[in-house]
């Protein structure tokens, strides 16, 4: 695979950026093209992609010329120009998961799989082997707060060292594609895929793995897929011991660990685990654990993962990436469950995207709101986000909402509004002082500014 002159087709969405860059940092002579760079959007990539040196090209084929290969991803169509252009100069047309594997062969690697927490755990483990001394690199599917402070992107970085973390997503099952040194397992859920489908997925990649495999304790389908030699680790204790004087807030966690003072700057009892995680793969590397205390403490979380956007009139607004039922029940509890704050009120609002995920997982979404909220709290929800491309659109947000009351028991726990701009509006009428108004979703881009919008809203109005 010649990949010192990659094209990317795509080079502006997560996954492709981060290998665009990481090729980039290690010498590659790096160029691409994206449909929403054509359309003038994403003006600060495209200023990070010049000043890091890759050439950028309009995605119609006319960037190819001199280029080793083309590197797609899932949403590049057969028939896109660029593809069209690689068969006609006899390029080889490489998927994304592909040259992540291959990747993946050069160096020692550390893959994270799981449903949920992927982006969380292979963050805290790049900082926690960084604090021990090892350099790693870096390929996520989200941005590090402390690598955006760098002056990065925030979703790879090239160390010099031998480890290398990334991702194995089984969304698309390209989970199996990879063959680590060393495997982890979060989580085990329904999500893109049922569990019943998931399981042999897991089962190969744990198979694959050279080492052993590091699993979660606490969750059944993971703890069934352990064989003797692999490591568990759990909510509050990995091998060295158990958390010790646990002290929850509102934006971070304390806890001691074996004597060592631990401090992380995310809250809730799913970082906690995650931080058990990254914990278990720096010592299972020889990271000793002060370092791994060193490394958590300077992990400061990844882009719209549980982030305080403002407070106005004493009401706390919240941005999260939270999608599935685990997700979104781990967020909702967390701002719940935190000492006198149980009887805090939340005005949650849930972007569903996709009409397929909405009609696998809808019943479960609505059915983790109900569970985790009062019938003081509220859920919104705006029309479901629409990609493009052929779908059964005989699923509405409104469906979601009528079992999300009938769940609940009770008609006012529940309110559909057709857009997003009808959200803003009756949240920042209802929100009172006291209140944590929280926004979850997943694949829209345009969430974050959502976000930022929601919480003008409620400072702007009267």
């Amino acid at each position: 695979m010649d990949l010192t002159r990659p094209f990317f087709s795509g080079i502006a969405g997560t996954g492709m950026s981060a290998l665009a860059q990481y090729l980039a940092f290690q010498g590659a002579q790096v160029s691409g093209s994206d449909r929403s760079l054509d359309r003038g959007g994403e003006e600060d990539k495209r200023n990070y992609f010049a000043g890091i040196g890759i050439r950028l090209a309009p995605q119609d084929g006319s960037g190819l010329d001199g280029c080793s290969c083309l590197i797609v991803s899932t949403a590049i169509e057969a028939q896109n120009p660029e593809v069209q252009r690689a068969g006609a100069l006899k390029l080889p047309v490489i998927h994304r998961s592909d040259l992540l594997a291959e990747l993946a062969r050069r160096r020692k690697t550390i893959a994270i799989s799981g449903t949920s927490g992927k982006s969380t755990v292979t963050g805290m483990a790049y900082h926690v082997l960084d604090a021990g001394g090892w350099d790693p690199s870096l390929i996520t599917g989200a941005n590090l707060a402390s690598l955006l402070d760098q002056g990065l992107l925030g979703n790879a970085k090239a160390g010099k060292g031998e480890w290398l973390l990334i991702e194995a997503d089984e969304s698309d099952g390209s989970l199996i594609k990879y063959a680590p040194e060393l495997g982890v397992i979060l989580n085990v859920e329904k999500d893109h895929k049922e569990v019943a489908e998931l399981i042999p997925l897991f089962v190969r990649f744990r198979d694959q793995t050279a080492r052993r495999v590091i699993l979660n304790g606490d969750d059944a389908h993971c703890a069934a897929l352990a064989r003797s030699g692999d490591l568990l680790f759990h909510a509050g204790s990995v091998a060295d011991g158990a958390a010790q004087s646990i002290g929850w807030g509102d934006w971070g966690t304390d806890f001691l660990l074996a004597g060592v003072a631990f401090h992380l700057n995310v809250p809730g009892r799913h970082n906690l685990a995650n931080a058990m995680a990254a914990i278990a793969i720096g010592r299972e590397v020889g990271v000793s654990l002060e370092a791994c205390a060193r490394g958590l403490a300077a992990y400061r979380g990844v882009e719209r993962r549980h982030v305080h956007i403002g407070d106005a009139h004493g009401i706390t607004v919240v941005d999260d990436f939270a999608h599935n039922p685990a997700k979104v029940k781990a967020c909702l509890e967390t701002i719940k469950a935190r000492g006198t704050a149980a009887q805090r009120r939340v005005l949650a609002i849930f972007h569903p995207h996709g009409f397929a995920p909405m009609k696998l997982m809808g019943e479960d979404l609505v059915q983790s709101m109900a569970d985790a909220l009062d019938g003081t709290d509220r859920i919104y929800m705006p029309e479901i986000y629409y990609a493009g491309g052929t779908a059964d659109k005989t699923i509405s947000s409104a469906d979601l909402i009528a079992a999300a009351n009938a769940a609940k028991r009770e008609t006012g726990f529940g309110r559909f509004y057709a857009t997003k701009q009808e959200v803003i509006a009756a949240v920042a009428a209802e929100a009172r002082p006291g209140d944590w108004v929280v926004s979850m979703g997943a694949r829209d881009p345009a969430l974050g500014e959502f976000a930022k919008r929601l919480f003008a809203a409620v400072r702007d109005r009267a």
